[in-house]
């Protein structure tokens, strides 16, 4: 568990692509040196055209100039970053800052400018090796190398032009909890679950009062992957049932109970086996936890809100990226906390939330600050409806009583009755989604 959560955090560290094209320009640096010294003893000059023979002083000075670009473009791309980082804080969520830290483009674009300059100082360095008048390859690579840096400084100035942009931040947020519920589905495509229990209810109690033995962490921290495949193929072979007592995004401390098991056969098992399924590290991430995805399109939503901010436009879009997430996990049925291996036995029992605590959990704070403005309000219904439409008919009146609940926190006596008869018209349109036209419910 372990090496696992060590391996997981240099791969997502911000200093990972750097070191990586680092440790690769000290390598290239010392080839590009030493296939010159082999050219120059071959007599390649003498086959080569006249410019792309340059002597050692004139190759110092290239190599010299570069190294000072590159390093000035260094500096600009840290303090670009910088300012985006300060912009995230400030306006957005702190937690959105692994959003950009965490984005490919930007370590690689600084893994680049720290390896080229590393090439261009270590090659002067090395230039000593041997006392050659002139260079063939090392000149060539340095302005290629310059060249590319260039190319990337300039693309790296719009990528940061685009990432400023709060409606691409939102999106991105969308996209990645989108990501995680198609692999969550894609993941557990060989495995079948269920939203009822397999035992009639005696069964049941019985189950629930048969010793079990707890399996309890090892380290403090949140829970940020379960492989659920794993620890169903282990139970599988193990004969186990296994019931989690945690669940992703939870922080357990050391002691903590992570699952309960029982054993259902003779068969000798390991439990570190299991434990080692759990990933635990310092801090949330948006590998499996969807609802830290979702907290933080809430909390953009707050800041917009609110009176130093005022932009509830802003608010309006995360609404909508929200009502887009929450109709995709209603179409997954999340409240399916039991799942069988391939010979329909069952192996592990999930702690799932119900539907209506992650519908709650997403807009209550929003619902709060909000109740005075209308257009957030109407977003709020708008995002209901959507989630309405794509719904089971067993959720839509979790629906239609949170639409009620957003209702009776409203503060009717900063609206006006235009505010009413448009909020009503919002009411109306979620009521004929979730079949509830009968009931005579104003705002």
């Amino acid at each position: 568990m372990y090496t696992r959560t060590f391996i997981h955090s240099i791969r997502k560290g911000f200093w990972y692509l750097p070191a990586f094209y680092s440790v690769f320009s000290l390598i290239l640096a010392y080839a590009s040196v030493r296939f010159d010294i082999y050219l120059d003893k071959q007599g390649a000059q003498s086959y080569l055209p006249r410019f792309m023979v340059t002597d050692r002083e004139t190759t110092q000075i290239i190599l010299s100039a570069l190294a000072t670009s590159i390093l000035t473009m260094t500096a600009i791309t840290f303090s670009s970053i910088m300012v985006l980082l300060s912009t995230y804080l400030s306006q957005y969520s702190p937690r959105t800052l692994n959003n950009f830290i965490s984005d490919m483009v930007t370590r690689r674009v600084l893994g680049i400018f720290v390896g080229s300059f590393l090439y261009f100082v270590l090659v002067m360095l090395w230039m000593n090796m041997a006392d050659q008048k002139v260079f063939m390859l090392v000149p060539i690579m340095s302005v290629s190398i310059s060249a590319l840096c260039l190319g990337f400084f300039v693309y790296f100035i719009h990528h940061v032009g685009t990432w400023i942009q709060v409606s691409n931040l939102i999106q991105d947020i969308t996209d990645n909890c989108l990501a995680i519920l198609k692999s969550r589905k894609e993941g557990h495509a060989q495995l079948t679950s269920s939203s009822t229990s397999p035992w009639s209810d005696w069964e049941s109690e019985e189950y629930k009062l048969n010793a079990h033995q707890l399996v309890v962490s090892n380290r403090s921290g949140f829970i940020q992957f379960i492989d659920i495949d794993s620890i169903v193929k282990h139970a599988h072979k193990d004969d186990l049932l296994i019931r989690m007592e945690r669940n992703i995004g939870d922080y357990v401390d050391k002691g903590t109970p992570l699952f309960s098991y029982w054993s259902l056969g003779d068969r000798v098992y390991k439990v570190e086996d299991y434990r080692k399924q759990f990933r635990i590290g310092g801090q949330r991430t948006t590998e499996q936890d969807i609802e830290f995805g979702i907290q933080k399109l809430t909390e953009i939503a707050l800041r917009a809100i609110s009176p130093g901010i005022n932009d509830p436009q802003t608010a309006i879009n995360c609404i909508q990226r929200l009502g887009k997430v929450l109709s995709r996990l209603a179409e997954e049925s999340i409240e399916e906390p039991y799942i069988f291996d391939q010979d329909k036995n069952l192996r592990v029992v999930l702690r799932s939330h119900t539907f209506s605590h992650v519908l709650y959990k997403t807009f209550y704070q929003i619902r709060f600050y909000a109740r005075q403005d209308v257009s957030v309000l109407a977003s709020i219904i708008e995002a209901l409806t959507l989630i309405a439409e794509k719904s089971e008919s067993k959720l839509q009146d979790t629906i239609w009583n949170f639409a009620k609940a957003v209702g009776e926190g409203i503060d009717r006596t900063s609206l006006i009755e235009l505010d009413h008869q448009y909020l009503n018209g919002k009411m109306e349109e979620l009521a004929k989604n979730t079949g509830h036209t009968k009931e005579n419910f104003r705002l």
